[in-house]
């Protein structure tokens, strides 16, 4: 009898003591239970679709989805409502919620989660079972592949689905779907990062939000490094074959090589999304010769890893093409050693960032619900006068507040503001006067003060705002008010351009009067009218050495989105370049506005 075989005997005979001699066991106090019998039952890996699709209605039916699911980007669910299988396109759909059926209670959730059905679709790869200590499984991590952003469309659309909407700028790690039929509405996420994974953990267990990011990239990281030692073993008495056969093998390994040197330096760069902003539209379409020299400039600028960076895409390429040059199994081992050199200091990375993960209870509660049934108690009164003094511009800003990570896509309940008198209110109740904010800088402070006030509510109520986070979020809405004085014109843009430092990131913004200017934080870029994407860090887009290929798109762009602005009123955001044709026509639209103070 197999190893395997055993442990699926062990894993059945478990189960059958827990509901004969353990009736009373529920899967939130005795989680790490019932995920011993699942890796037991299954062993370690699941690797077809068809063994998945058992498993998952398996887990529902023994768990009851009463789980939490952790995400890279730190978001989390604390259940799984059903799990569906499209065999056909190889996905699997997660509910995390659906209409419970009761009307009452659908009035009440429907104030939290207005779409009613809310989820995340993987491409599947794989299902693994994870395991610590004296070989018990804590977790298990659902793997998938990549989904484009044109097959999320059309894998959204089966079945008679309309697209209502599509989000791929609120968040760097999903891409957000809201579609409809027959009058339901279901939002779905479909996660587009090298590491499209996520992990089920039990609820006894006490994560903080970046173990479970340093587990998904550390489990990404160790893949690669299977893949390359297998890579290698490959290889294994190749000497001993004629020199045709040799070529063959080594050929064979390096260009497993150069896959995972693909794989890894895409993960080190999502890794170091948040710092670098690296300028991605879609990892699957770069290659290794695009990703060494973003990676050079920010990360690994000493000369021996710029020289141990270079020789790996040199290597890779002679190895496994048929370059004509003499095929040396040296040379295969130096690419090796290459390629481990940074899996072990990304690896290194990885654990500086995170803790150590901790498989027990935490003694404070989480403070979402608090915050869920208290915000409208919470008074930013004192915050609001120590900060905002200005009362006139031409532009301000409305503070609106998100509770949970529903979107309201529709605002036809209203949206939650910080009114004047301190407190948050819904839009659509009568007799409130939101809060009108003129300047940026007082935003930035304020929403600093708001995040802090609550911080210390839920800290005083013994809520634990370390472990988890707070289940509610500020965001500035700019709006036009006044007119402007000036219109930017490209060479403004070029000389911001070729002064601009590229030892940073640069985002071009145009602010309230029409003037055009490069800020260092790109985050801020929402405060501004209108904003493009950011130049990315030693990319030579600006700065006295660039050519500055971007220039003249860059101002077509902002054209177009001023014109935008002004029609619209409305903060004006895109990262896709735009054809130049009719921006004549363009600009005398933009024009007439300045000439009939219509802004």
């Amino acid at each position: 009898m197999s190893i395997n075989w055993f442990r699926h005997i062990r894993g059945l005979i478990r189960r059958w003591y827990r509901k004969n001699f353990h009736k009373d066991w529920k899967v939130v106090e005795h989680g790490l239970d019932f995920f011993q019998e699942f890796a037991d039952i299954y062993n370690d890996t699941i690797n077809d679709l068809e063994t998945a699709e058992r498993f998952f209605k398996d887990f529902m039916e023994q768990t009851k989805g009463w789980v939490i699911v952790d995400f890279l980007d730190t978001d989390n669910w604390d259940c799984i409502r059903k799990v569906e299988v499209d065999k056909q396109n190889g996905l699997i759909w997660f509910y995390w919620q659906i209409p419970s059926g009761d009307p009452l209670e659908e009035k009440i959730r429907k104030m939290v989660f207005p779409l009613g059905y809310y989820g995340m679709c993987l491409k599947f790869d794989n299902v693994r079972f994870l395991e610590g200590k004296r070989n018990r499984c804590f977790g298990i991590v659902v793997n998938g592949y990549t989904i484009r952003e044109k097959n999320i469309k059309g894998f959204a659309k089966n079945g008679g689905w309309i697209i209502q909407g599509i989000d791929n700028a609120s968040s760097f790690f999903s891409t957000s779907v809201v579609r409809e039929k027959g009058g339901v509405f279901q939002h779905w996420r479909f996660i587009n990062t090298p590491i499209s994974s996520f992990w089920i953990i039990p609820k006894c267990m006490n994560v903080h939000p970046q173990d479970s990011e340093k587990l998904l990239y550390m489990f990404g990281v160790e893949k690669c490094e299977k893949e390359l030692k297998v890579a290698l073993d490959k290889t294994r008495g190749v000497d001993k074959l004629g020199k045709e056969e040799q070529r063959k093998e080594i050929k064979t390994a390096a260009h497993d090589m150069r896959t995972v040197a693909e794989s890894l330096f895409k993960l080190i760069m999502c890794f170091n999304q948040e710092e670098y902003q690296y300028k991605v539209s879609n990892y699957d379409d770069l290659t290794l010769g695009n990703l060494t020299g973003p990676l050079k400039k920010t990360i690994y600028r000493e000369d021996f890893e710029q020289k141990r960076i270079d020789e790996i895409p040199r290597l890779a390429n002679d190895l496994s093409h048929d370059s004509g040059n003499p095929v040396d199994f040296k040379d295969l081992g130096t690419l090796f050693m290459d390629i481990i050199y940074f899996v072990s200091d990304f690896k290194l990375s990885i654990k500086k960032k995170g803790n150590e993960i901790i498989t027990t209870h935490s003694d404070m509660p989480l403070p979402h619900d608090f915050v869920k049934e208290k915000y409208k108690d919470f008074c930013f009164i004192d915050e609001i006068n120590d900060t905002v003094h200005k009362n006139d511009g031409k532009i301000s800003f409305k503070i609106e507040t998100q509770i949970g990570t529903f979107i309201n896509v529709f605002g036809k309940k209203g949206v939650e503001v910080l009114c004047k008198d301190g407190y948050i209110r819904n839009s659509k109740e009568e007799g409130i006067e939101p809060l009108k904010i003129w300047d940026r800088d007082e935003v930035i402070a304020l929403l600093d003060k708001m995040y802090q006030k609550v911080i210390s509510i839920c800290d005083t109520n013994g809520y634990d705002t370390e472990t988890y986070s707070l289940g509610i979020s500020f965001e500035a809405k700019l709006q036009k008010e006044g007119v402007p004085s000036h219109l930017f014109t490209e060479s403004e843009i070029e000389t911001l351009m070729r002064n601009a430092d590229d030892e940073y990131n640069n985002k071009l913004v145009i602010d309230e009067d029409g003037y055009a200017h490069i800020v260092q934080n790109p985050k801020q870029g929402f405060l501004y009218p209108v904003s493009q994407e950011t130049w990315d860090a030693g990319n030579m887009y600006v700065g006295k050495n660039s050519n500055l290929s971007d220039l003249h798109d860059s101002y077509v762009l902002c054209m177009h989105l001023w014109l935008a602005y002004l029609e619209t009123g409305q903060y004006m955001y895109d990262d896709y370049y735009v054809p130049d044709d009719g921006l004549d026509k363009i600009i005398e639209k933009v024009k007439k506005y300045y000439l009939n103070g219509r802004v």
